[in-house]
């Protein structure tokens, strides 16, 4: 009976070809410990690209709400909402064992009502940043799937991921965007992911959008556009 209500709420889409892109980054300070530092960021580069000369575009930000995020996408013309997913994630289940109470029905279903509640094909571009790693398997495809409903044909979204497997705990950061291609990382927290991607899992999680690539870089981030 939950799969079935995460199905309804989380509805699917057709299923798209896959692709794979690489770009390489400058070393960030992440190796060397800082909570906070700024990095070049291909995929955000490309992202923004594909918008250019366009403007009265919709976005959403499933990060923290931050001025330098809103103050960026309103000098390009366009609107920025924020529906933060850790933090919601946090709240329905961050009481106790994290993971666990992520297959409790009652805390799903308040998750539910927290997060996505958009209308469907009313987003141009998702900035997901790092949420989607923490996630169990039972919500993590579904929450894939309602993120693909809301956004229009064409749309990208942009994620990333952890990459260093050795690492029992990961930051959680809040992005704020310098530039077109920088982003500055600020350390909230650490926790352990739920999940380390490799790149055939990436293509299996998004496989109903059109388009992923990926992005190589020399820090312990992965970064990932997919298209609709």
């Amino acid at each position: 009976m939950l799969r079935e209500s995460l199905s309804r709420l989380f509805g699917g889409a057709p299923l798209g070809a896959v692709v794979s892109a690489a770009a390489a980054a400058p070393a960030s300070a992440l190796e060397f410990g800082a909570r906070d530092y700024t990095r070049h960021s291909s995929a955000l580069d490309q992202f923004f690209a594909s918008f250019h000369g366009q403007v009265g575009l919709s976005f959403l930000d499933l990060g923290a709400s931050n001025q330098e995020n809103t103050d960026f996408f309103n000098q390009l013309g366009h609107k920025v909402r924020y529906d933060n997913f850790v933090r919601t994630m946090d709240e329905s289940f961050g009481d106790g064992d994290f993971y666990a109470n992520q297959e409790n029905d009652a805390r799903v279903e308040a998750f539910q009502s927290k997060v996505l509640n958009f209308d469907d094909d009313s987003v141009d571009g998702v900035l997901v940043w790092d949420g989607l790693q923490y996630l169990a398997p039972s919500l993590l495809e579904p929450a894939v799937s309602q993120i693909h409903a809301i956004m229009h044909k064409g749309a990208q979204l942009l994620t990333t991921f952890h990459t260093d497997e050795r690492m029992n705990e990961v930051p959680t950061y809040s992005y704020r965007i310098q530039a077109r291609n920088k982003v500055k990382l600020v350390e909230r927290d650490r926790r352990r992911p739920a999940h380390f991607f490799t790149t055939r899992q990436l293509e299996k999680l998004f496989k109903e959008f059109d388009q992923v690539k990926f992005f190589l870089t020399q820090d312990a981030l992965r970064e990932v556009i997919v298209r609709k």
